[in-house]
């Protein structure tokens, strides 16, 4: 999930948007699409070693080509609904084309047929992704955005925790251990994206003016991760790199340089991440609604800690808030490779890792914060939409790498080995970025408060 942003800003144009968009109906299809996304998330590392009977090794791999697929069509989607200059028709192809996709997993019996199903998935899903914020910001008067962004990702992400809550239930009304439940979770995720795609029909008007990405008044909006692995990508972006006819001018070396650092951290925290669950289950015993309990408390705890995020930078500047975040999951990466080796027997193992895995999302919104804040005010003013959007690109390219890193370590040296190399990647990193933001925060920290982060 996404949460955009814009910095405090005084204008005297009021735009001519029509009155009849005010009430926004049409974010209900959002609720819908993230219910349906709640109800996928964790599925992947179980439908592939619990229905698919493989191993984790595979989890990784099919992870990172299903997250690679969805690069391409981001870029594709934004650039085609630029050139046509319609959004509405995009919601409706990434939600109805999201429904069809996941029809094929009713008929998938093996490994290649899975990811051959995801991979249509994102491609057809990420239709939707960058034309949501434009939605917004071309049927709102500029001086609402941030209100309404705040309002549309707060129901979006109602809609992912209903998703993750609903599939517990299923789970327990229906019994874990049972191969079958798991194709029955996503039959039910495509149902509901019929629903968001046929709200999305009635609800949802063409805005009367369009605006261009480059335009220098969304180069004030930003883009936050609220959520840190939900589906592969965020659900709403605003700039999207281009590969071809690159316009405005080049990003700075220290910039691009920050955001390669991000990646890489990124890239530390999948390898933590992806083969987690897959330990829970072959080492830990846990089953299918332990796997969604863990994916449930990570995302509430990143929630919670986002409304404190902003107000933390703000009282204890950039690098101080990032150092406490990213030392924090290095200590819970470490105790998870404590826990590999030396607590395995233990009676409470299981809830120590799902602990674990929960802890972890509570500082990913101070990270990310501190990241976009960062990355803000290192980037010149008419190019800091772009720094965003390969900023989202790269931690993209840092999930992708990393979920494919973290399956052949564990399948080859173990779950051990694996949580030790995660650990000394995301130490590495936070020394090297934390190094390199102490050396950049004389260029522009002075306390100024930024308008949307929570404080």
């Amino acid at each position: 999930m996404v949460i955009s942003v814009a910095e405090e800003h005084e204008t005297s144009q009021q735009s001519a948007v029509s009155d009849k968009y005010n009430g926004h109906a049409w974010f209900i299809s959002y609720l819908l699409s993230n219910v349906s996304s709640g109800l996928t998330s964790p599925l992947i590392p179980l439908f592939v070693v619990v229905y698919l009977q493989s191993n984790v090794e595979f989890v990784g791999i099919t992870s990172s080509i299903a997250s690679a697929a969805s690069v391409p069509a981001l870029i594709f989607w934004g650039n085609l609904s630029d050139r046509i200059g319609r959004r509405k028709i995009f919601l409706i192809i990434g939600f109805l084309g999201s429904f069809l996709s996941l029809l094929l997993i009713l008929v998938v019996n093996t490994l290649g047929m899975y990811i051959l199903t995801l991979v249509i998935f994102q491609v057809v899903a990420m239709a939707a992704t960058p034309v949501a914020t434009l939605l917004i910001l071309e049927s709102t008067v500029e001086k609402k955005w941030p209100n309404v962004m705040a309002s549309f990702n707060t129901i979006s992400y109602i809609g992912l925790v209903a998703g993750l809550i609903a599939g517990t239930l299923i789970l327990e009304v229906v019994g874990h251990g049972g191969r079958s439940v798991l194709p029955t979770l996503y039959l039910y995720s495509a149902i509901v994206y019929l629903a968001a795609a046929i709200s999305a029909v009635f609800l949802l008007k063409e805005p009367e003016r369009k605006l261009s990405r480059e335009s220098h008044a969304l180069s004030r909006v930003f883009s936050f991760r609220m959520v840190e692995r939900n589906r592969f990508f965020p659900n709403a972006v605003i700039h999207t790199p281009r590969i071809l006819k690159e316009k405005g001018k080049k990003l700075s070396p220290r910039t691009m340089k920050y955001i390669i650092l991000t990646a890489f951290l990124m890239f530390g925290f999948q390898v933590f991440f992806v083969p987690f669950p897959v330990f829970v289950i072959d080492k830990l015993n846990g089953n299918e609604t332990d796997i969604f309990v863990m994916y449930l408390l990570n995302n509430i705890a990143s929630a919670v800690a986002f409304r404190v995020s902003g107000r933390s930078v703000n009282s204890l500047g950039l690098t101080k808030t990032m150092g406490i975040a990213l030392f924090s999951r290095v200590a819970i990466i470490a105790a998870a490779d404590v826990l590999s080796l030396l607590l395995m027997g233990f009676s409470f193992a299981l809830w120590f890792a799902i602990s674990l895995y929960g802890i972890m999302g509570f500082f990913w919104s101070f990270i990310s914060v501190s990241w976009v804040t960062s990355i803000s005010k290192l980037a010149l003013p008419e190019n800091r939409g772009k720094a965003i959007g390969y900023y989202n690109s790269f931690l993209g390219i840092g999930q992708i790498a990393g979920g494919l890193v973290s399956g052949i370590v564990s399948q080859v040296a173990g779950y051990n080995i694996n949580f030790v190399v995660a650990t000394v990647a995301v130490l590495g990193g936070a020394l090297t970025i934390l190094r390199y933001q102490s050396s950049i925060t004389a260029l522009n920290e002075s306390g100024t408060r930024i308008r949307g982060i929570p404080h």
